[in-house]
């Protein structure tokens, strides 16, 4: 080689070019940045957990009771959903994930703080989103003491005829209890490790199966699986299936490891947090074996793999619940397989919540899972195949004339 082809300029000038031309590339390195700082911010773009669902029970039924109860509506914290006549029902609530807070108002309330005696009010909260837990007791201590305060106000100036300052110095403010329910002692680990595991299998198992077609397009051996284009199950079947058996393995290591070695919550049955793993698999075998159909070599299903994976734990609910998302990023996170897995492992092995909790979970796993491979072996039955063949007939609609012809135009 001569030194001359070796020249930094021009080898320079030639990974430009290569940049330039290769368009998947050019929008990863140009474009992916700012499109993820756009979709991660647009994610916090309310700054904080608002409008968090709330259950009540009032027991005391009086005007003071009721005065507090709007007093949570008026917060943008709370959005009051229902009122129930039992803490049972309340923590049913919060287990399977209809409401996020319940605020219980106990009986002679107004009448045993008027005589100056101490019957505190009580939030239960959803402690398996520290987001959650922490907005929710930031703010109805907020609301509590505020509300304290004005009433103590009023108190003091009809009963004494008390100033302003006076009264700042007398304040008896109402009494206030919460209670954390599934992680009391806000532990970290207990809160993000099962969506980090669930993060990295999924990763993992988009770029095993993304990967399997590809790989035989490298290779130039795909064109042997057109004998089973007619049977285009067969072609998803051997190449998924080993992935799916390794996920199973991987989600059963990880697990077993998080729950013996780092002490994760195990509270639910074994057996339903099978289910919700199965339609998992499936789900993102599904996907990543269309991303392989398309992709024309590895490096591209690679790079669209990533490109799905990337975002999905933060979009997923599992650390910045919904509510405080934007409508579109809603929507966008509930169309990802990661979400209803998470959703489904906190309901099970967090909550211990059974399968009527969790069947909604695995049912749009399985659609998701059924759409994308139906949509692949349609694609295999009739386009992927197809298209070798027309580009062979059109290479061989050549005309050969015969040996010694003399034909002049």
């Amino acid at each position: 080689m001569k030194e001359m082809d070796l020249r930094i300029g021009k080898l320079i000038t030639e990974e430009w070019m290569h940049i330039l031309k290769d368009r998947r590339l050019f929008l990863i390195l140009f474009f992916v940045p700012i499109m993820y700082t756009v979709l991660f911010g647009s994610i916090y773009v309310h700054h904080k957990v608002t409008e968090m669902a709330t259950v009540v029970i009032d027991e005391d039924q009086s005007p003071l009771s009721r005065q507090v109860i709007q007093a949570f509506e008026q917060s943008e914290s709370f959005q009051i959903k229902k009122e129930y006549h039992s803490e049972e029902e309340v923590k049913r609530a919060l287990e399977t994930g209809e409401a996020k807070v319940g605020l219980i108002i106990p009986s002679n309330f107004e009448a045993k703080l008027k005589h100056g005696e101490t019957l505190p009010l009580l939030t239960l909260i959803d402690g398996s989103n520290m987001m959650i837990s922490n907005s929710a007791t930031k703010g109805a201590n907020e609301v509590i003491t505020t509300f304290s305060m004005g009433y103590s106000q009023k108190k003091l100036q009809l009963q004494q005829g008390l100033q302003n300052e006076q009264i700042m110095n007398t304040l008896s403010p109402i009494p206030y209890r919460y209670r954390i329910m599934y992680n009391s002692t806000f532990n970290y680990s207990d809160f993000m490790l099962y969506g980090l595991v669930g993060a990295i299998l999924q990763q993992v198992l988009f770029l095993g199966i993304a990967l399997t077609i590809t790989r035989e397009k490298d290779a130039g051996t795909w064109q042997r699986f057109e004998a089973w284009k007619r049977n285009p199950w067969r072609i998803a079947y051997v190449k998924t299936a080993p992935y799916f058996l390794i996920n199973l393995f991987n989600t059963s290591v990880t697990f077993v490891i998080a729950l013996y070695a780092f002490g994760a919550p195990m509270s639910g049955s074994l057996l339903v947090g099978l289910g919700i793993i199965l339609s998992f698999t499936f789900a993102v075998s599904g996907i990543g074996y269309l991303i392989s159909l398309f992709s024309s070599n590895q490096l591209g299903a690679t790079q669209t793999a990533m490109l799905i994976a990337v975002p999905s734990f933060m979009l997923s609910g599992f650390t910045w619940p919904f509510e405080a998302m934007p409508k579109a990023l809603q929507v966008f996170g509930h169309m990802l397989p990661l979400t209803y897995f998470l959703d489904g492992v906190r309901n099970v092995f967090v909550k211990g919540n059974d399968f009527s909790v969790i069947w909604h979970d695995c049912l749009s796993l399985i659609l998701t899972g059924t759409l994308t491979y139906f949509i692949a072996m349609i694609l295999t039955r009739f386009v992927v195949f197809s298209k070798k063949k027309e580009q062979d007939a059109t290479v061989g609609a050549q005309p050969m004339l015969p040996s010694g012809s003399n034909i002049s135009v």
